[in-house]
């Protein structure tokens, strides 16, 4: 984060359940990932950690994903959304997609949950690896690389990831490709910023599309010759715009 905004702005930063250091309960399944998942647990932020405060939600990935499902669920504290890469449907494609197949057994059969977790072990141990690992994710992988905030970030990551339970994971990764809220979409009225890299190997381009263009209040802004790690890939200019469009929640200006 930019030094005036982490040091003058009051924010909170929050995991993706049972992503680490979050833990799941005991019998955690794939059958537990839903929309009122996520709007439990963060509606239970939004009460004890913030209460009387309304908020403005950035989250990236299946994070934009959980900003969509709070934004229906809690329309009195969410005053905005920016989905960084995120999502309405679960239904990733490329190297995340096969993850999700693995882990529902429908790539690689019973040894798809088997290689997920050897891929975990080797890039929690080989920092390298697990660098040129997570630059797949980005377009411009160089400018991933290089960036140094990414590099201390990965670092806590791989410490976190060697305290995950895997089994919690996989059924994470398994369930997240069954949710679906596009029915409930147009329902979104606060404004909401849909921002994204134009080669996200993650997330469809014309699902992003069709997110910007089916929220009421939405505003859509593609960087060109960037991945699904925008925020990495351009952090200068991707700080520089979620402010600017923040601003615009106050002011009535357009971004």
């Amino acid at each position: 984060m930019p030094a005036h905004l982490r040091d003058n702005s009051p924010w909170i930063s929050v995991s993706l359940p049972v992503h680490a250091p979050s833990t799941g309960p005991t019998g955690f399944s794939r059958e537990d990932i839903s929309p009122d998942l996520f709007n439990t647990l963060y509606s239970e932020v939004l009460d004890q950690f913030l209460a009387g405060r309304d908020v403005v939600i950035v989250g990236h990935s299946t994070g934009g994903f959980a900003g969509l499902c709070l934004a229906l669920a809690r329309p009195d504290r969410v005053r905005g959304v920016v989905s960084v890469g995120g999502f309405a449907d679960g239904q990733w494609i490329g190297l995340e997609g096969d993850m999700q197949l693995m882990a529902r057994k429908e790539k690689l059969g019973s040894f798809g949950p088997i290689a997920l977790r050897i891929a975990a072990w080797l890039t929690t141990r080989w920092p390298w690896l697990q660098a040129r690992a997570a630059s797949m994710f980005a377009y411009d992988k160089q400018a991933f690389l290089s960036d140094e905030p990414t590099k201390d970030a990965l670092g806590v990551m791989r410490r976190d990831a060697r305290l995950q339970n895997q089994d919690q994971l996989i059924a994470f990764f398994a369930g997240i490709r069954d949710v679906d809220i596009w029915d409930q979409i147009s329902q979104i009225n606060q404004p909401v910023l849909v921002l994204d890299g134009e080669h996200d190997p993650v997330i469809p381009y014309e699902k992003t599309l069709r997110l910007a263009d089916t929220l009421p209040n939405g505003q859509l802004l593609l960087y060109p010759g960037v991945g699904h790690m925008v925020m990495n890939e351009r952090r200068e200019d991707f700080w520089r715009d979620i402010l600017s469009w923040q601003t615009s929640l106050f002011t009535g200006e357009k971004l």
